[in-house]
């Protein structure tokens, strides 16, 4: 593509002004190595930087493949059409003043997009910081440097934060092979960049810094698919809760602003930064160090206190420390001082020179047990660091399938030695939590997504659903029909029929057999409880009589407004654990499928997992084991396991369900009782979208 390998580049709003954006661009251009063509473009015309300045694009002799844009934003459509007109390949604008500015930014934004593609133009931007490609030299944005360069392709909505991790990138040992600014993807987004950098074998590892995601299903297939090959890892901004306060469901509530994202990542293998230093972690890491093949590590130490802590951090990430082989540890023994430790953590102690370290890392290295190593440095006043560091990267090199993460801790000390490890490709980490997260990480990024098979979908029975639907309108779906749509889906629920007097509660009440539970049906009331609407394990005649009265009370002064169908009477189940079920639609991703702790646990612990719908019974089991009350499903206290095949089937048929009839907003099942035979749904609720 002309944006990675462009012949020739122009900057557009080219300046005099030093100060000025398009002056700061054509000295990168000049001054950082890039060997193609460049042509400065201003309508005063000219030299700047003794380079001749063209006054319009039509006036450039030759092609162009990139045309960088610095000029103010009403004149960039007609800038675009002239591009177009003279062939242009890709527009990088600098410009703000579009969209994020109003009604007026808006118009030109639009009028800009059509240009574009009429003349079927790659656009990045408005309001992009550029684009860097370190392995030509070329820099075209206003960063102040060109970063190093490597195998990280670099995507970022942010331009500000992308130049503060260009900033930083050679301090840290961060090798780049692309750095993009998104802006405000009028025409370009993050889909599109990921699919540029599948193709770019210059990229190994793809990094996304984004605010929003424009297309959740194709991304969500995108990463998949690239994932495979080129590990990804996203940091993503805006993630705090700030809306559906007013959430018309358990699901909705429970989803937040950010459940669309992860449940992307689970699904797609990406590997999620929680902050910006374990993006920039992740991403020079797994760039420069093989995958973790197994879970197991070895600990090298000259320090008690920070060998405990990286044991700690191992078990929290579910990392193991074997011991080495006896006859590996045997060999290490006669080497180290007898009041050393030869097991794992190895601690070499205090006065360890780099001797001890060859020893032990490579004892670790050569063991079956063993399939990593955390190298852990304090800095005392016998430490040779930059030769224990020097060591460590022979050792890289002699086991270069073996990944070695170091944590040289301290500060002037150790300011060389760490130095030697980036260099060479080693990560140093200021702490061993850090260090221990990323090993985790690595093994992470090892674990393949399996490729995801097609769900089919049943039309007629889709076609059925969506007539049930219509007919109970918009907001909540009644008893009846939700009975039906449930019913259509082999989703079970208990015995039940809305009834308007006490005499008729009774009445179904013996029909079905005590005990019983009554509950008000109104499409206006989500929440039954708030209004003292609920009535459960009712066993007489007398008991529903006075149920059916306390209800129709409780609801007359909590909901006064609100329109009743009557009182839902319903067979009362033997105890289960309580899980709920459901779904939710989202705007970036479509539906989401969600499974958690159900019941009145459900807000209160949060405790949930979510995935893209559709998904199969398969791809909803890691769903459960994802719960922290997974072991209540596998039975604690001496009870049997639940029916968890039977909850992955359900999540499963909803997933379906949410996928066929896109007009449903939300679905809750909540509480699914599961036992150890078989699963029921006590309450359920349906939502048609307004």
């Amino acid at each position: 593509m002309s944006l990675l390998r462009p012949d020739s580049v122009a900057v557009i709003g080219a300046s005099s002004d030093e100060h000025k954006v398009g002056h700061l661009i054509l000295r990168n251009l000049l001054t950082q190595g890039y060997k193609g063509n460049i042509y400065p473009i201003n309508p005063k015309g000219g030299s700047i930087l003794d380079q001749q300045v063209y006054a319009s694009v039509s006036a450039v002799p030759g092609p162009i493949d990139v045309a960088v844009i610095a000029t103010p934003a009403m004149t960039v459509p007609a800038i675009a059409e002239e591009c177009g007109k003279k062939g242009v390949k890709a527009l990088v604008i600098i410009s703000s003043g579009f969209r994020e500015v109003g009604v007026d930014g808006r118009a030109i934004e639009d009028k800009l997009r059509r240009v574009v593609e009429r003349h079927h133009m790659h656009l990045v931007g408005p309001n992009s910081l550029g684009f860097i490609r370190p392995g030509i030299g070329l820099n075209a944005s206003f960063a102040n440097r060109l970063p190093p360069a490597g195998g990280v392709a670099l995507i970022s909505q942010s331009g500000a934060l992308g130049d503060a991790f260009i900033d930083r990138a050679d301090v840290i040992g961060l090798k780049l092979s692309l750095f993009l600014s998104l802006g405000n993807k009028v025409t370009m987004d993050e889909c599109d960049l990921l699919e540029i950098c599948e193709k770019d074998t210059e990229t190994t590892v793809i990094g996304l810094y984004v605010e929003g995601i424009v297309d959740g299903r194709r991304f969500l297939a995108l990463a998949e698919r690239i994932g495979r090959t080129k590990p990804i890892v996203l940091l993503k901004g805006g993630i705090t809760e700030q809306g559906r306060a007013a959430a018309s469901s358990h699901t909705g509530a429970l989803a937040g602003s950010d459940a669309a994202i992860e449940a992307i990542c689970e699904q797609a293998g990406i590997l999620r930064a929680r902050s910006t230093r374990q993006f920039l972690d992740l991403l020079r890491t797994l760039s420069q160090q093989p995958s973790l093949l197994s879970d197991r590590i070895a600990i090298v130490t000259n320090a008690g206190g920070p060998g405990v802590l990286a044991t700690d951090a191992a078990v929290r990430e579910e990392l193991i420390l074997p011991s080495l082989s006896s006859k590996n540890e045997a060999k290490l023994r006669a080497v180290l001082p007898p009041s050393s430790s030869a097991r794992n953590p190895i601690d070499v102690l205090g006065d360890a020179l780099a001797d001890r370290y060859e020893h032990a890392l490579t004892a670790a290295a050569q063991d079956p047990n063993i399939d990593g190593a955390l190298a852990i440095l304090t800095p005392q006043i016998m430490t040779p660091a930059k030769e224990i560091a020097e060591t460590i990267v022979a050792i890289k090199d002699r086991h270069p399938l073996f990944p070695i993460l170091c944590c040289f801790m301290g500060g002037e000390s150790i300011r060389e030695a760490v130095s030697v490890l980036h260099a060479h490709g080693v990560p140093n980490f200021s702490c061993p939590e850090s260090a221990m997260h990323i090993f985790s990480s690595l093994r992470r990024a090892k674990i393949s997504v399996a490729k995801r098979r097609a769900i089919p979908m049943n039309a007629k029975r889709a076609a059925r659903a969506r007539r049930i639907l219509q007919a109970g309108g918009k907001g909540l779906l009644n008893e009846a029909r939700t009975r039906s749509l449930l019913e259509l889906y082999k989703i079970p629920l208990p015995q039940g029929q809305v009834v308007k007097t006490a005499d008729a509660a009774v009445k179904i009440a013996c029909s079905i057999g005590y005990p019983v539970v009554a509950k008000i049906s109104s499409k206006e009331i989500l929440h039954k409880m708030d209004v003292g609407g609920v009535a459960v394990h009712l066993t007489s005649d007398a008991q529903v009589r006075s149920a059916f009265a306390r209800i129709t009370k409780s609801v007359k002064s909590k909901a006064p407004k609100a329109r009743v169908a009557g009182v839902l009477i319903q067979q009362s189940l033997p105890p289960g654990s309580e899980f709920i079920v459901g779904a939710l639609k989202d705007e970036t991703a479509g539906h989401l499928v969600m499974a958690g702790l159900g019941g009145i646990y459900t807000e209160l612990f949060k405790d949930t997992a979510f995935r893209v719908a559709p998904v199969s019974p398969e791809q909803a089991y890691p769903m459960l084991t994802q719960l922290t009350s997974w072991k209540l499903l596998l039975g604690l206290r001496g009870k049997p396991q639940l029916n968890v095949d039977a909850l992955a089937r359900l999540i499963a048929t909803v997933s379906r369900l949410s996928v066929e009839c896109p007009q449903i907003s939300a679905i809750d099942l909540n509480p699914v009782l599961v036992t150890a035979k078989d699963l029921t749904i006590l309450d359920a609720k349906v939502i048609v979208e307004a």
